[in-house]
């Protein structure tokens, strides 16, 4: 029996400076169902446990922690995280990311259950550098379909992780080939889709942060690179049977390679904005 219908699933590893505007985020939440708050700290070396830690005292019904006793490492501690809902529907975000509108949940919620053929519901959020002066942008551009499908995530993720809301299929664990990759949201989005349609609400209701204590920032260029290529090879290997999706696949693994031949792809920044250059657009968020 499913007593909440919503688990928020918060990830964090040494996010001190961010995790309270992330915690009061989700608390200011205003919601007519019951849910909770379910958050994964990776033994931060930081004060972050502390954070959380007091977070729990106030809210000890609605804030559930799992607390690594040694850093297990980023893809352990989401899958622990991810895994450990029985709700229906989980809302997942990184503790260095924020919401910023307070029916978020509500709306993402109401939407799914008025609409079963939907697995998925996303909205729009502001990509945000922390550490240079890079102006914001909208992660989602104008002209973005309401409703796709998975076939067209195959081209490219356009799902912001600190926006996403899904109908739990976790409930058995997790498929053995999401858990081989190193880059969760992506695959987690494709095997949610491939059980209902996706929905984007097209309104900006967080922040997604770019800043150097990033998992992303903190890895090499190399590393990044041989992360994403190996998760085209995962997804490739495990959808082979089928055939259009394995071919947008191979295309889009074709297309980062012929940049890096290239040369397109110089540093670690030039890389991001590659691999979601068609997402960003180069769109301001100021300009819009």
């Amino acid at each position: 029996m499913i007593d909440r219908l919503l688990s928020v699933c918060l990830i964090t590893y040494n996010h001190e400076k961010y995790i309270r505007q992330a915690i009061d985020g989700i608390l200011m939440q205003k919601v007519n169902f019951p849910w909770e708050l379910i958050i994964a700290d990776d033994c931060s070396t930081d004060g972050t446990t502390d954070i959380v830690k007091e977070y729990k005292k106030q809210y000890p019904n609605f804030i559930h922690l799992i607390l690594q006793e040694k850093n297990v490492g980023p893809a352990k501690n989401w899958i622990d995280l991810i895994t450990t809902p029985k709700s229906k529907y989980i809302a997942y975000f990184e503790g260095d990311d924020y919401w910023t509108d307070p029916l978020k949940l509500q709306k993402q919620v109401d939407f799914l259950e008025g609409n079963p053929d939907f697995a998925i519901c996303y909205h729009n959020v502001e990509e945000r550098f922390e550490d240079d002066e890079t102006q914001s942008f909208l992660y989602v551009p104008i002209g973005q379909p309401l409703i796709s499908d998975i076939y067209d995530l195959a081209i490219r993720n356009f799902i912001p992780t600190c926006a996403v809301l899904f109908r739990n299929n976790l409930r058995n664990g997790l498929p053995s080939w999401i858990a081989a990759t190193k880059i969760g949201d992506w695959p987690l989005h494709i095997y949610n889709a491939g059980y209902g349609k996706i929905k984007y609400l097209p309104k900006v209701m967080g922040v997604h942060r770019n800043h150097t204590g990033g998992t992303w920032a903190m890895n090499s260029q190399q590393d990044n690179i041989r992360v994403v290529l190996e998760t085209y090879d995962v997804l490739i290997e495990a959808y082979a049977g089928n055939k259009i999706f394995k071919e947008k696949l191979l295309a889009g693994r074709k297309n980062l390679e012929e940049s890096l031949l290239k040369g397109r792809v110089k540093s670690k920044k030039a890389l991001w904005h590659r691999i979601y250059k068609r997402i960003r657009k180069g769109i301001s968020f100021k300009r819009l």
